[in-house]
């Protein structure tokens, strides 16, 4: 037989194993064997213990290219052989492992993987497959959607009490006050930065002349259509020229509008720390814009945690998201069966406000609360952070990368918490299916998120987002909407989707919001498809997506 026979030609379907070369009994010169493998390329070779050992001893195998490898199988007889399987590890860089003859008649291993492949596409909730080695990865259809009971209305009820309406009003309108003094310091650094009055035709080139950094440029842009909006600039002939005296928005004027501004937030809120931040933000607007100062170290002054921590917990909107979530918590895990661990995943925990408010809730219940971000500094922080709090573990996720990568295995968990970092994704859907996936059928995602432009924000933390890829980039804008965050949750496969605070809520004009949503019970569980395929040997993974087999950039 022509040793190129011996390629299997395997469909490029997903679902099939990588190229694989079955060298059989035939015992090849090491020289002619590299040889082959450099042009076929396969991802998987299997041969005889014999021939193995004599490819590691080749003394050309040093100089090969074999990078393309990701599994060397052979078939022995020997009992001592994994000796050989770690030496050839070592030497090929690659995943070693033997077998009896039983496993070298590859056409039963194909047809054993054409059986699982036709029994899984048999059972009603598969949507597609894909085999790789012996884990089955299965992505479940989309479930019709029903009506979900999410227990908003008690957790509504209660939050009710717990503010003062007087103060409720009192918060927006210091926002709005906020909002518009950022937008005044958007006109002064537009100004100092030669910006006034602005250009209409060829934007982009009139921002790369002021020396606006290029990853900024977006942004600027957008401050040029908000100001326009909010009729602080208006077109005159090709020009955009501000509404007011540049008195309004001068130094000194705006060094008076934060300063009053801050003693009012304060009685507000019982803070200083956002107006402080803010204000910051707007004196350097010029550096930022430029690119001549890292907005990071705005948010973190010298690595500390401070000002961010005030960021997420001081305002009164902040205040009843944390309340929300914490209430909506504790009255879920109170209606779990006793005596079985519930097992929560918090992602982007960042400084903890989240965590801190959702604990006590948590503390009379049996739970496996594992706190992650994606940042391992912030992981350690919060480690240090909770300390009183034992029973928190703490980890690394990041919402942008696939969670089987990271070591995350899908249908782990009863309920996500996500506290405002949603927005920080690429791809807000793309996320929101991973996470999606992580949950247990029946499972609740509970996040809070901004869903309209705040004005502040895009004077300060917009400089440090993402550039996102999902369809903010159709307008630029920083935050998904309302309607735009529940058909993403929709698309993902979530039901219910409600949020709060109510329409008739003083806060709902700020657009801060807690979401509830629940993967479908109905959804196709690992155990029921393990009953399907009758197959106690092969392991399953249920994700929102096919990962990557050709590179098996997708698998831990």
């Amino acid at each position: 037989m022509n040793v190129d026979t011996l390629l299997i030609d395997l469909p490029t379907a997903p679902w099939q194993l990588p190229a694989f070369t079955d060298l059989g009994v035939h015992q090849l010169a090491p020289a002619r064997l590299l040889a082959l493998l450099e042009r076929q390329r396969p991802a998987v070779v299997m041969m005889s213990a014999e021939q193995l050992e004599r490819l590691l001893d080749f003394p050309a195998l040093a100089l090969s290219d074999l990078s393309h490898l990701q599994q060397v199988l052979f078939v022995s007889h020997r009992p001592g052989d994994w000796q050989l399987a770690e030496r050839a590890a070592a030497q090929l860089d690659c995943r070693v492992q033997g077998f009896t003859e039983q496993w070298h008649d590859l056409a039963r291993v194909k047809l054993a993987h054409q059986r699982w492949r036709e029994r899984a596409l048999g059972h009603p909730q598969v949507s597609a497959v894909a085999l790789h080695g012996q884990t089955l990865f299965v992505v479940p259809r989309p479930c019709p959607s029903r009506p979900v009971d999410d227990h908003l209305a008690a957790t509504e009820a209660a939050l009710d009490q717990a503010f003062e309406p007087a103060q409720l009003v009192e918060a927006v309108r210091l926002n709005d006050r906020l909002g518009h003094a950022a937008l005044l310091s958007m006109l002064n650094g537009l100004d100092r930065c030669g910006l006034l009055p602005a250009p209409l035709n060829d934007v982009a080139h009139s921002l790369a002349l002021a020396g606006i950094a290029p990853g900024h440029r977006p942004l600027i842009a957008r401050w040029l259509d908000v100001l326009q909006s909010q009729g602080l600039l208006q077109r005159v002939a090709d020009r955009l020229q501000p509404t007011l005296d540049a008195t309004a928005w001068s130094d000194i004027a705006l060094e008076t509008i934060w300063a009053q501004l801050s003693v009012e937030w304060a009685r507000n809120t019982g803070g200083s720390g956002t107006l402080d931040y803010a204000r910051e933000n707007a004196r350097q607007l010029p550096l930022l814009m430029r690119g001549e100062c890292a907005a990071v170290h705005l948010l973190f002054p010298e690595g500390r945690t401070e000002r961010a921590a005030a960021l997420y917990r001081e305002s009164l909107a902040a205040q009843y998201q944390h309340r929300a979530v914490a209430h909506w918590i504790g009255a879920w895990a109170a209606r779990q069966p006793a005596g079985v661990p519930l097992r929560v995943l918090e992602v982007g925990a960042g400084t903890g406000s989240t965590t801190q408010a959702v604990l006590p809730a948590l503390a009379n219940a049996s739970v496996d609360y594992l706190c992650t971000d994606v940042s391992r500094y912030f992981s350690e922080q919060a480690a240090e952070r909770l300390k009183d709090w034992p029973w928190v573990r703490h980890g690394v996720f990041d919402i942008d990368r696939p969670a089987l990568a990271q070591g995350y295995p899908g249908q782990s968990w009863d309920l996500i918490v996500a506290g405002g970092v949603l927005n920080a994704a690429r791809d807000t859907e793309r996320s929101l299916a991973t996470l999606l996936a992580l949950l247990k059928p029946g499972g609740w995602l509970v996040f809070s998120e901004p869903t309209q432009e705040e004005f502040w924000v895009m004077a300060s933390q917009a400089f440090m987002l993402n550039q996102a890829s999902d369809e903010r980039q159709l307008s630029s804008a920083t935050f998904l909407d309302l309607s735009q965050w529940q058909s993403a949750l929709a698309r993902a496969g979530f039901h219910g989707n409600r949020s709060l605070p109510a329409a008739t809520h003083p806060l709902a004009r700020l657009g801060h919001r807690v979401f509830v949503a629940q993967v479908p019970a109905q959804r196709l569980s690992r155990a029921a498809l393990a009953a399907h395929l009758e197959d106690p040997e092969l392991q399953l993974e249920l994700l929102d997506h096919l990962p990557d087999l050709s590179t098996a950039k997708d698998l831990p």
